[in-house]
């Protein structure tokens, strides 16, 4: 079985997840580029197209980087399966920083695609509109979203599953969640594709939201995250059954009727 070194899969985690905020927030500032003066900005039509550029980003790093690093590109992912044993702890911290470090990359690529315009536009980062949404609505929407992106990975990553699908999967829910979630927080559904576009959209003195980022996008991301691989972990395992070991050890003799078993024994 092939085995990667720390170093090779945090570079993977490093381009995977610069890709997925290139091509994902970078979506949103084409989409308002073109849209020019038009209220409401973002609508319906746009919507979906922002939803599949992430689901078809997510599902190509899936088939091209999954092998290596198993392409989590979410630090809400890494926590996720660290805390059910299904990854090891001693290397959440390279994969977090990894996780960063790509975002940051992927915002700094929109800002060198779209100039001094994407940072205007927003970089595509993602907030709630306070004056409409609450923010019990918004910690429960990112809270949720990322509770159902976990839970379709961890579906898709058992052993028991067809695991060709997991880019189709992993993509396309994360399509569907984005046509929910997404006119009421962005739907971020990842902690680190949040940070990247607002911290860079600070160092070109663009807008930035920092007030929401950990309450909204960081928080319920990897809380949403844990509770997806609990629950799981409790409706996907086994049931071991305890027989007594005569039972469980006898079998009819060839040719015997069940019904004469009992004889037998």
């Amino acid at each position: 079985m092939e085995e990667y070194s720390l170093p090779q899969r945090a570079l993977a985690e490093v381009l995977g997840t610069a890709l997925l905020v290139l091509v994902g927030p970078g979506s949103v500032v084409a989409a308002l580029e073109l849209s020019g003066k038009v209220t409401p900005a973002i609508r319906g039509g746009d919507l979906l197209g922002i939803s599949f550029a992430f689901g078809f980003i997510i599902a190509a790093v899936v088939y091209a980087l999954g092998k290596v690093s198993g392409c989590h590109i979410n630090p809400a992912v890494t926590f996720g399966l660290a805390l059910r044993k299904r990854f090891p702890w001693r290397e959440v911290p390279a994969y977090w920083g990894a996780q960063v470090v790509g975002a940051i990359i992927g915002a700094l690529a929109i800002w060198g695609v779209f100039a001094h315009s994407g940072i205007d536009l927003g970089m595509g980062q993602t907030s709630f509109n306070q004056s409409t949404t609450s923010w019990g609505a918004a910690v429960f929407a990112e809270g949720i979203g990322t509770f159902m992106l976990m839970f379709a990975v961890l579906g898709i990553v058992d052993s028991r599953s067809p695991s060709e699908l997991a880019g189709l999967v992993i993509g396309g829910v994360v399509v569907a969640i984005i046509m929910i979630v997404g006119p009421i927080t962005g739907a971020s559904l990842n902690p680190a594709r949040a940070f990247g576009p607002e911290l860079v959209s600070a160092i070109g003195g663009g807008a930035t939201h920092w007030n929401q980022l950990i309450p909204v996008y960081i928080l319920p991301g990897l809380v949403g995250a844990g509770l997806a691989s609990i629950v799981y972990d409790f409706i996907a395992h086994p049931r071991i059954v305890k027989q007594p070991i005569e039972e469980a050890v006898t079998h009819p003799d060839d040719g015997v009727p069940a019904r004469d078993v009992a004889a037998v024994k």
